[in-house]
């Protein structure tokens, strides 16, 4: 993948050696010099598309990203920003930036998403090597900056990898607390919508609607601070096996390895699919040793067979960490059982969640849903 080139032209007259914004409105390849895109092109994502380390893309409000998806597609496009490089998408309320399917007729997995990856800390060390594209992450810089992500739409994203792997709808990949990232909707994903890979980077208004796995999962000693968190899985036209609104680790190999995933979470909620034929759900499951401190979360509809829990505290290490430090003013519906263990969280009656219980929250507004 490194060998491709973009399909942006460079001018030779250009002093600042920044390319020309392609007329075509197609992008593939590097982007290897400063580029800013132009909100009345549609842009089609030929493959992927590399931002350079070092280089910024400037996506304006109201642009279409549209990753090419029909029959004779070459290559899954996504859209990476490699370690040092940044996006800055800055949308707005009135005119977010949208990032989807070129299909006439969409569908969950038609493209891959949008992958971040930067010098921050992970448990897994310095430029470890991406599942998700093999690009390399992780660093010694926890206020690492790549960019700025906010009021963006990124729709039916999650193509399959291999048979054992999926892209996500956003992707953080050792993202530095200098990044920006804030009112962002994964729509009908095929994976998670939301997947954290150690770092620091911070967030608010982040909402996934019917996603076919997670919603929200992090591992690798994620520790950033999100407000408002709103999954709804109900819609999803599939679903994995597992799926959860929240799915938590620290390390898969090693509960305790430090830096321990310790996200601070508040204003959340979780609503699930309501359908039996979930084998192994739950609102959260926070397990291989993740710790998190969690302030008012609204659960409902987790009734899978055999499982169905509204909080799974799975694993000694997470289960020692929660009972010592239980999980603030949590309301628990429409369940099979509220979890396997009364005492890592603090019921409440009256939990708003993500601002309203189940219902869509106003800071959602924007969304159109």
């Amino acid at each position: 993948m490194g060998s491709f080139l973009t399909s942006c032209s460079s001018d030779d007259d250009n002093n600042n050696n920044t390319p020309d914004v392609p007329a075509t409105g197609e992008l593939s390849g590097t982007i290897t010099a400063d580029m800013e895109l132009n909100e009345e092109t549609v842009y089609t994502l030929r493959g992927p598309v590399y931002v350079e380390s070092g280089v910024t893309l400037t996506i304006p409000a109201g642009t279409r990203l549209e990753g090419y998806a029909e029959e004779d597609a070459e290559a899954v496009s996504f859209l990476a920003v490699k370690q040092g490089g940044k996006i800055i998408a800055q949308g707005t309320a009135d005119n977010p930036i949208v990032m989807t399917s070129s299909k006439a007729t969409p569908a969950p997995g038609d493209w891959g998403g949008l992958v971040i990856c930067g010098n921050a800390v992970t448990n897994l060390g310095a430029n470890t090597q991406a599942e998700v594209t093999g690009l390399t992450y992780g660093g010694n810089n926890p206020s690492d900056n790549s960019g700025v992500y906010s009021y963006i739409k990124v729709e039916y994203a999650g193509a399959l990898i291999n048979e054992d792997a999926e892209f996500n709808g956003v992707t953080f990949y050792a993202v530095g607390s200098g990044t920006t990232v804030n009112n962002i909707l994964v729509y009908q994903g095929s994976d998670d919508a939301f997947e954290w890979f150690g770092g620091s980077v911070n967030g608010s208004n982040l909402a996934g609607i019917g996603c076919q796995d997670d919603t929200f999962d992090w591992t690798e000693g994620w520790n950033g601070t999100v407000s408002n968190m709103y999954s709804d899985q109900s819609s999803a036209t599939a679903f994995s096996s597992d799926s959860r609104g929240i799915e938590a680790d620290n390390n898969s190999a090693d509960g305790m390895l430090a830096p321990i995933s310790h996200p601070i979470l508040s204003n959340i909620t979780l609503i699930g699919r309501n359908d039996a034929a979930v084998t192994s759900e739950a609102g959260m499951m926070l397990r291989r040793g993740t710790r998190a401190t969690i302030n008012n979360a609204y659960i409902s509809g987790f009734i899978g067979t055999g499982s169905g829990l509204g909080i799974n505290f799975n694993g000694t290490d997470s289960q020692a960490w929660f009972e010592a430090n239980p999980i603030q003013n949590i309301r628990i519906m429409n369940v099979n059982e509220t979890s396997n263990m009364e005492t890592g969280y603090t019921p409440s009656t009256t939990a708003t969640g993500a601002g309203a219980g189940a219902e869509i929250p106003g800071w959602m507004s924007w969304m159109g849903l």
